[in-house]
């Protein structure tokens, strides 16, 4: 499909799922559909399944703006306090737009369709808001929930009878959102975007068409040879890329002691329960204690209001601005900008209520990072080593974080780098069909034909639906 029709499709008013492979125009499309609906006068919810996704776009997370927050069991208590604090913002909402699905469990889009339907008094999936997905399943996959909180505890018997319903329908809760209760009668319109946009030759792209497919052929092996042992050129910040915590920051560690002057210090401060900020600081990339030196390639972990630098930005720290105004480090990125910068919030919010709180500067050492947390940045050039890759995807997202060849240093791969989730290659085929079905109905219904209809259902029909 190409853009100015999953664009016309978008405009119609159809809930949708936008995908497609790396440089396919994904983010292109929503940023000018949400740019269209605004001028309208659309009220336009941005939200993301994670914290890292949604500085993105300039958003929240999915579970900050339905006031779900950290919980994994619906309940009634649950849903009248986020009736209370949340009815305002989603009554108020036209288009809720979801980036980065394929980490979004299928339990908890169905909870935020339950709190949709309850807080609007709809039938309708996600109480007749338009919505807009958008995102990859071959990236990596939503993390299963196998340490489940107090609150699912407490809550067993609605959590069993939620599994029961999984079980009834043959559904998964833990997996893709098209594995939810409510995927089907959303029947969101595939949009899967097939022209290319990157300024590349076209070898990388093949690469990464070839994997998605599992069809890597000898000729991929050796696209992907040539940037073996390949180094960027002298005074080029490049981010190493690591499966695992451990390698990326022992070359930070390595390379920051390297630079013969001492470094300055800035500690996270915190705020709320202590747990839930522990779970904060593992999920949130700027490091508790942070240390730079002058010299010290860095990356921005937040988008900047006034438009300096965005999460993913690479500079290098000139120097420190003095005690008297903070210390705070001043950051010379790669697009020109030169910047102080100042502390940021890491929240976790149940609702308008603030649980938990970590303040640090938003930067972190850019000599290395793990490819998990790369995930949905795009990065000029990266170095990496895919030897010990060990989930599936997690190859296809490394090396889908430049958007050229040319960019890509190879340390060393093996065949494990080129897994993909074997749900996902099916899934695709899937999306395909489908959305070359929406394609021909486009060609020969037009656009009218996908302006949503509401649906017919009686309030006792209704009100079943919600003992969710």
């Amino acid at each position: 499909m190409k853009q100015t029709e999953a664009l016309t499709i978008l405009n119609a008013g159809a809930n949708a799922f936008i995908t497609g492979a790396p440089g396919a125009g994904k983010t292109f499309v929503l940023n000018k559909f949400v740019e269209e609906a605004r001028q309208r006068g659309a009220k336009v919810a941005l939200t993301a399944s994670t914290g890292i996704a949604s500085t993105h776009i300039n958003g929240q997370t999915i579970h900050s703006w339905s006031g779900v927050g950290i919980t994994t069991v619906l309940t009634d208590s649950i849903l009248k306090r986020i009736k209370t604090r949340r009815k305002r913002q989603i009554s108020a909402t036209d288009i809720l737009i979801i980036d980065e699905v394929s980490m979004l469990h299928a339990w908890l889009f169905d909870m935020v369709d339950q709190v949709c339907r309850s807080i609007r008094h709809s039938p309708e999936p996600f109480g007749g808001i338009q919505v807009v997905l958008s995102g990859d399943f071959f990236q990596l996959p939503p993390v299963s929930r196998s340490g489940r909180n107090n609150d699912m505890i407490a809550a067993s018997a609605q959590f069993q009878e939620s599994r029961e319903r999984y079980a009834q329908a043959g559904k998964d809760p833990e997996g893709f959102v098209t594995e939810s209760l409510v995927w089907e009668e959303l029947n969101p319109v595939v949009c899967y975007l097939t022209e290319q946009h990157r300024q590349d030759d076209g070898q990388l792209l093949t690469v990464l068409t070839d994997i998605r497919e599992g069809s890597v052929s000898q000729e991929d092996h050796d696209v992907l040879a040539g940037r073996m042992g390949q180094q960027p050129d002298p005074g080029q910040v490049a981010v190493h890329l690591f499966p695992v915590n451990k390698q990326a920051d022992s070359l930070n560690d390595l390379r920051l002691s390297q630079i013969g002057e001492e470094p300055h210090r800035y500690a996270a401060t915190q705020s709320g329960d202590p747990q839930l900020v522990d779970r904060l600081k593992k999920n949130m990339l700027a490091p508790e204690r942070l240390e730079l030196k002058t010299g010290a390639a860095v990356m921005a972990l937040r988008n900047d209001q006034d438009h300096q630098y965005v999460n993913g930005s690479i500079g290098t720290v000139q120097g420190f601005a003095p005690q008297s105004k903070g210390g705070w480090p001043i950051v010379a990125f790669e697009n020109g900008n030169i910047v102080t910068m100042k502390p940021a919030a890491w929240e976790m919010m149940d609702g308008d209520a603030v649980l938990a709180a970590v303040n640090q500067v938003p930067l972190r050492c850019a000599w290395a990072i793990t490819i998990h947390k790369s995930q949905g940045m795009t990065l000029d050039r990266a170095v990496m080593d895919l030897r010990r890759t060990f989930a599936p995807g997690m190859g296809y997202v490394a090396l889908s974080r430049v958007e050229a060849l040319e960019g890509l240093y190879l340390n060393g791969i093996n065949e494990h780098a080129f897994l993909v989730s074997p749900d996902a290659v099916l899934l695709d085929s899937e999306l395909r069909t489908n959305s070359q079905t929406a394609c021909s109905r486009l060609s020969d219904e037009g656009p009218d034909s996908f302006t949503k209809q509401s649906l017919s259902q009686t309030p006792e029909e209704f009100n079943q639906d919600m003992l969710f």
